[in-house]
């Protein structure tokens, strides 16, 4: 199969395109740090989406646990690029989209974002992307793939964040704080109390990181200055869309790596 290339809108920060869900066009997300795939309610109710009568647990970055029921859809294009029977999760999404691709959707497949030339592309299996190559390490299980990276903070210190376009900004555990050179009480940081739409209680302190981060496996990916938001999470941190976007980047999850190439 030939790569498949569409036009990708915006919806702040993430990719949204129009996919066909089987005789439909559809406005679907793509965020690789969703975990599973999930479609709105309606879709879930057509005549040829199936229940499968059993839920899927994620757990948030903040360590809450959401259940969903599972359906099996029928087949899901985007572009040439189509899968029959792809699983995903139910969920009231609004009416802005359809619903959001989990990276385990494009499954074989290499998927490049050109943020510059606002387009998404899904290669054929075992397609060669030049740039820089970044090892991944992919968390899966029966319906996720979730990549993983190494990145390196201003202490020097080397932690394992999720890679997540649903993010816009750096997010770090808060035990990083005071490793950055910051604090709760510091004039540069901004804390918020709140409870998100689950009903979790969190706090959040948000600052411009002092010094710069980067890929542990390229140092040529240096960022000055980043925006970070601190919260207690599950995981070391997430590099969101603000880092990723000042490439052209792919992803490809069979081989484990992450390709970032030039604008």
């Amino acid at each position: 199969m030939a790569p498949t290339t569409l036009p990708l809108e915006w919806y702040a920060h993430l990719v949204r395109l129009r996919a066909r869900l089987g005789d439909d066009e559809r406005l679907f997300l793509v965020d690789t740090g969703i975990g599973v795939s999930v479609v709105s309610s309606p879709l879930a109710q057509r005549a040829d989406a199936e229940p499968l009568g059993t839920t899927y647990a994620g757990r948030r970055m903040s360590g809450q646990v959401v259940e969903a029921p599972l359906v099996r859809l029928p087949p899901l294009s985007v572009g040439d690029y189509a899968v029959a029977g792809h699983v995903a999760a139910v969920a009231d999404l609004g009416d802005d989209f359809d619903g959001i691709l989990g990276p385990a959707f494009f499954g074989d497949r290499t998927v490049t974002t050109d943020v510059a030339a606002a387009t998404f592309t899904v290669h054929e299996p075992g397609a060669q992307i030049e740039g820089i190559v970044v090892p991944l390490e992919v968390h899966r299980d029966e319906h996720t793939a979730d990549p993983f990276v190494e990145l390196v903070l201003p202490s020097g210190r080397t932690v394992l964040v999720e890679v997540d376009t649903g993010s816009d900004r750096l997010i770090l555990d808060s035990r990083f704080l005071t490793e950055c050179g910051l604090s709760a009480d510091d004039e540069r940081v901004s804390s918020r109390e709140g409870v998100d739409e689950t009903g979790f209680a969190y706090v959040r302190h948000d600052a411009t990181l002092p010094g710069s981060v980067h890929l542990a496996a390229a140092p040529e990916t240096a960022q000055a200055s980043p925006r970070v938001m601190f919260q207690d999470i599950v995981h070391d941190g997430l590099v969101g869309s603000e880092f990723l976007y000042r490439y052209r980047f792919s992803f490809d999850l069979a081989g484990e790596r992450l390709v970032l190439g030039p604008r």
